[in-house]
């Protein structure tokens, strides 16, 4: 027999929608996030399709960005009424004016007959198998790659990734070049040497491939099948990657990326619009317009477009419920060489997004103006210690440090003798803290602390923060990796390369649950993938 609805009372300020309300809201043409408050790693378990992961943890620190119109319709989901209840609280506060929520959770949306899925990013990973299915991307079995890996010089292997991963791991030989630089960086060359793309998994190698075969690559393309967790479960070494990411080409090289991506683009009817016209997006008030700069992170951090969201146009595909959680918004893209933004542009507008690229008048930006940052309207009340103030704080009293940040960077090492909780796990725990201690929290940056510390104090424990952050706390205390939990570590999903055993399994699991996606999308409110079919007549 299927249990009962809890019961969830009304909430000053809060309408419940039932699932077949949610569902209508999907179909329609209506701005929304589907605000999904729950922890990462539960929200992994099982969520709606288009539900955005914006744990309680985090609310006050990413929706200022992700969601920056106050009016902007939100559907608030959890499993529990006193997480719905915390989160309209935080909304309220925030000055976000339209706000319902799903009555029962995720056990009212199976209820009613509709799904949930497991997993991250799951309306990108999603996508990039209907891609594969649809267009009929090439994969090269990993087998045949460590052939021609070994014996052939007429393969390059690129691993699509950021550097970041990249340089975690990879396999011997593969070259690094993320997503949206492919065409750009990778130039076509002599016509009978075979690409192979790769990624972790499946999704970025399938989009990495098919990205150059859209864009009338003339060389053979395959995308790597099932990426490095293919590598690895066939007995393949994996190692951290050593080369820098592929140089920028010669100028000839350029321009010749950019007609084919200019062209893509123009075939997906994605418009280039200048600054007067995007500052009347800006302006308007009932749209969201996210404003993202594709280059890669290290090339925005030389030279910065102010008032833009550095998002490297791979990722933004790979997460786009990650940038940009409102449903129905305005993606703006801008680049440098005319080559990045088009590319991105031309895949989010198969993900059903109204996307368009950016193009500046003149050599600068000074007709555009710079909209303000992005800030949260109330400051957290906790007390800020510099790490002197904290050893002077330590030496007269019994404090506890506690690290309250993404757990897996935790598990990595972080200061001497620091604990790990997660914010929103502060109410819970505080009802058997012990009372005659102060509690120190710190984060990557110190943002986060500060909230959690503001929360411990509310619930009538001393508590501060650390203003530099853990590492600097780390540079002054040491650094340890033996774990002091004080709650479960679900505040983030880990991937098959982060878990401590069951690697190969947890690998096996992980491909098997992309390549099902494409099979449980059939009659899903709201999916509009149009996915492009090159004429090669």
């Amino acid at each position: 027999m299927t249990p009962s609805l809890p019961h969830w009372p009304d909430l000053p300020g809060l309408i419940f929608w039932d699932a077949h309300q949610v569902a209508h809201c999907l179909r329609g043409s209506m701005e929304h996030v589907l605000m999904d408050v729950r922890e990462e790693g539960v929200f992994a378990q099982g969520h709606l399709f288009y539900a955005a992961s914006l744990p309680l943890s985090r609310l006050e620190l990413r929706l200022p960005q992700c969601v920056p119109r106050r009016d902007t319709a939100i559907v608030l989901l959890a499993d529990d009424f006193s997480s719905i209840e915390r989160a309209l609280a935080i909304l309220q506060q925030g000055g976000y004016r339209q706000v319902c929520a799903l009555r029962g959770g995720n056990q009212a949306w199976l209820e009613a007959g509709y799904r949930l899925f497991s997993g991250i990013y799951v309306p990108s990973k999603a996508f990039g198998e209907v891609v594969e299915h649809q267009a009929q991307t090439p994969h090269m079995p990993v087998g045949e790659a460590k052939t021609h890996l070994a014996n052939s010089g007429r393969h390059i292997f690129v691993d699509c990734r950021p550097e970041s991963e990249y340089q975690d791991f990879t396999f011997e030989g593969a070259l690094n070049c993320p997503g949206a630089e492919l065409v750009l960086r990778l130039p076509p060359q002599d016509q009978t040497r075979t690409v192979v793309v790769n990624c972790a998994g499946r999704t970025r190698s399938i989009i990495g491939a098919q990205s150059l075969i859209n864009a009338g690559y003339p060389q053979p393309v395959y995308a790597l099948e099932n990426g490095t967790m293919a590598w690895h479960l066939e007995g393949g070494a994996l190692q951290p990657g050593r080369l820098p990411v592929l140089p920028m080409p010669s100028a000839a090289e350029i321009e010749e990326a950019s007609k084919r991506a200019c062209a893509l683009a123009e075939a997906l009817q994605v418009r280039w619009i200048n600054a007067t016209q995007l500052q009347a997006m800006r302006e308007q008030q009932d749209r969201t317009t996210y404003c993202f700069d594709v280059r890669l992170p290290s090339v925005s951090a030389q030279s910065p477009f102010p008032g833009w969201v550095s998002a490297p146009g791979g990722q933004l595909v790979q997460s786009t419920d990650l940038y940009a959680p409102v449903r129905r918004a305005r993606v703006v893209l801008r680049d440098t060489e005319r080559v990045q933004a088009p590319m991105t542009a031309h895949w989010l507008a198969q993900m059903g997004w109204e996307v368009y690229c950016f193009q500046p008048e003149g050599a600068s930006d000074s007709s555009l103006p710079t909209p303000e940052p992005a800030r949260w309207p109330v400051s957290p009340a906790a007390r800020a210690l510099d790490l002197t103030a904290y050893l002077e704080l330590a030496a007269q009293h019994p404090v506890t440090l506690i690290d309250c940040d993404d757990s897996r960077a935790y598990r990595r090492g972080h200061p001497h003798q620091a604990y790990w909780l997660t914010r929103s796990r502060i109410p819970e725990w505080a009802k058997t803290a012990d009372a005659k201690r102060w509690y120190v929290f710190t984060s990557s940056d110190g943002r986060l602390a500060s909230w959690a510390a503001a929360d411990a104090q509310a619930a009538g424990l001393a508590a501060a923060y650390l203003q530099e952050g853990s590492q600097a706390a780390a540079e002054v205390l040491g650094t340890e990796s033996q774990l002091r939990l004080l709650c479960p570590t679900d505040d983030a999903w880990y991937s098959p390369y982060q878990l401590d055993s069951g690697v190969s399994e947890a690998m096996r699991q992980y491909i098997e649950w992309e390549t099902d996606l494409l099979a449980q999308l059939d009659q899903e409110p709201g999916v509009q993938f149009q996915i492009y079919q090159r004429d090669t007549a």
